[in-house]
């Protein structure tokens, strides 16, 4: 009598099990211990209830169980330790648990208990960034697809790190990823999408991972501590500086609180914590922010001097500083944050004590103070001088432009409406005396060259800056020769816009109506120093050489804004 193919398959499965008790007998009977497990695989979650943060995936994926929607490929993508192959690895059990497709897998079948330990013959699990070739796709992948499973409902492809595929790999794995048998579903895994050929990506239905909020994983730590028996040896602050040094990876918040457990002797406390993973805690964060709005300078050094004593790293103060004052600003304008109860009062009472422009103004001077350290060679002065200067900002007032009033429309009491409009005020000219008696005209306009430049800058300043490369060298009747340094410069003089603009200001302050330019180029030309009078071509003055003014450095100059 023919035996089916169930009752076959039951046989393999009880077959399984029982090999899996001896070995475990056998294990006991030696008196042998099994290896230690690490925290994140330990607390690996086995069922769908148990994902931390990524609720819409698992809602997505339940929801496609249910109504047997299933795809043949998914892209799952986010950054590293927000859950991707545990993903995964749960959709294979919940499409081969021994219940059937279910939306919520038992966890404790020899389909579920197999996948779980990495020993499911239909599960291939494929690290890509070791396997990038095409005859490794080839032999994988492209010549056992088409073999039906082994033991389960569906054989599972899960390919981590897709993106580090070949182009050739990925070639060949698209007309099987496009059209692959029934009984199988891939799985790619990638922290960087935007590397995945678009082929690949139109073909697979996408996942995004989010970074799990602090608060998710000061949840998840609280729990591990509570199994490990550390109830009440733990301050909740450390947690919060182990979320926020983890930056929304699960498994390196984990892989933290295993070190800090390792490290720890009586207890897991703040400054076990700071030492071991060198971030800075809120407390010593806001009495900086502190000393910044009182304007304490003594208060300021006196914290850069204790952190000098206590070893740590200014230039990681400097970046959580940046990202506290961020987190500021972000609550002052009403940005949702999920943080724990301590932290929102905390960041609620600093953030009452600055505007959104001080806010604004603080953050980027500390990123500045944060790029000015990397390179340092005096990280505590440099400390110092950039918290002395966002001390300074905060008593320095904004300098804010004046808006231009729009037209308003009055009415009249016999119903007429007529329109009143408020111009702007023009910027008054400024203007030169005349030349003295025997100083040449040349000489004259090379002596004020400052004082038109500086009328020209608040008149155009795209044309001001196009004047930085040249200086007279000559007066021909009414055509003021302008010799310029660079070919784009020169180019631009000569566009008629620009061109209008400045003769009208040149007009205007040397009292010439009929004052022209005449545009030459020559690479012989240095550049007169802007501010100061430029003397007249192979004239210096004793004792001084001519400076050159740097145009990139000084163009950046006037548009960085504190």
């Amino acid at each position: 009598m023919p035996v089916s193919a169930s009752f076959a398959l039951s046989l393999f499965r009880r077959g399984v099990a029982i090999a899996f008790a001896a070995s475990q007998n056998l294990l006991r009977s030696e008196g042998l211990r099994v290896a230690y497990e690490t925290l994140y695989r330990k607390y690996r979650p086995r069922k769908f209830a148990d994902v931390v943060g990524q609720r819409h995936v698992v809602r997505a994926l339940q929801n496609a169980l249910a109504s047997r929607r299933i795809a043949h490929a998914y892209l799952f993508c986010g950054q590293r330790g927000t859950g991707k192959t545990t993903m995964a690895r749960l959709l294979a059990m919940a499409l081969n648990c021994e219940q059937g497709i279910v939306s919520e897998p038992c966890g404790t079948c020899t389909a579920c208990q197999s996948i779980i330990k990495g020993a499911a013959m239909d599960v291939i699990e494929i690290d890509a960034a070791s396997h990038t070739g095409v005859e490794a796709v080839r032999e994988v992948i492209v010549e056992r697809v088409s073999f039906l499973p082994a033991a389960f409902r569906y054989k599972v492809y899960i390919i981590d790190e897709v993106h580090m595929l070949s182009t050739a790999a990925f070639n060949a794995l698209l007309k099987t990823l496009e059209e692959p048998p029934p009984q199988v579903v891939f799985v790619l895994a990638t922290t960087d999408p935007h590397k995945v050929p678009a082929t690949i990506r139109s073909r697979c239905l996408r996942f995004d991972f989010h970074p799990l909020s602090a608060c998710d994983i000061v949840g998840r730590l609280t729990f591990v501590l509570e199994q490990e028996g550390w109830q009440g040896r733990y301050e909740p602050a450390a947690l919060v500086l182990i979320s926020r040094a983890a930056r929304g990876a699960l498994r390196d918040a984990l892989t933290m609180l295993e070190q800090a457990m390792n490290f720890a002797d009586d207890g897991l406390t703040v400054d076990l914590v700071r030492s071991l993973l060198g971030v800075t805690d809120d407390e010593f964060l806001a009495r900086l922010v502190d000393g910044l709005r009182k304007g304490d300078i003594p208060a300021l050094w006196r914290l850069v001097a204790e952190a000098v004593e206590t070893g740590r790293d200014l230039h990681q103060i400097a970046h959580d500083l940046a990202a506290y004052l961020r987190d500021l600003l972000n609550f002052k304008v009403g940005v949702p944050a999920e943080e724990t109860e301590e932290r929102l009062a905390l960041l609620k009472e600093q953030a009452n004590l600055f505007d959104e422009t001080e806010l604004i103004r603080l953050v980027r001077a500390a990123w500045e103070l944060e790029r000015d350290l990397r390179t340092a060679s005096d990280p505590q002065l440099v400390l110092e001088v950039g918290l002395l200067n966002m001390a300074m900002l905060l008593k320095t007032p904004e300098v804010t432009v004046a808006p231009v009033v729009k037209p308003t429309t009055l009415t009249t009491p016999i119903g007429v409406t007529r329109e009143v409009t408020t111009k702007e005020p023009e910027p008054q000219p400024l203007t030169v005396t005349e030349p003295a008696e025997g100083q040449s005209s040349i000489d004259h306009i090379r002596q004020h060259w400052n004082i038109f430049l500086e009328h020209l800058k608040r008149i155009s300043m795209v044309a001001y800056s196009f004047l930085l490369n040249a200086e007279p060298t000559d007066l021909q009747d009414n055509q003021l020769v302008l010799t310029f340094q660079h070919a784009f410069s020169y180019e631009c003089a000569n566009d008629r816009s620009y061109r209008d603009t400045i003769e009208q200001c040149l007009r205007e302050v040397f009292n010439r109506p009929d004052l022209r330019i005449k545009p030459i180029l020559s690479s012989q030309v240095s550049m007169p120093k802007v501010g100061t009078p430029v003397e007249a071509a192979g004239t210096p003055k004793s004792g001084t050489t001519p400076e050159e003014v740097d145009t990139e450095e000084f163009l950046a100059s006037l548009f960085d804004t504190p």
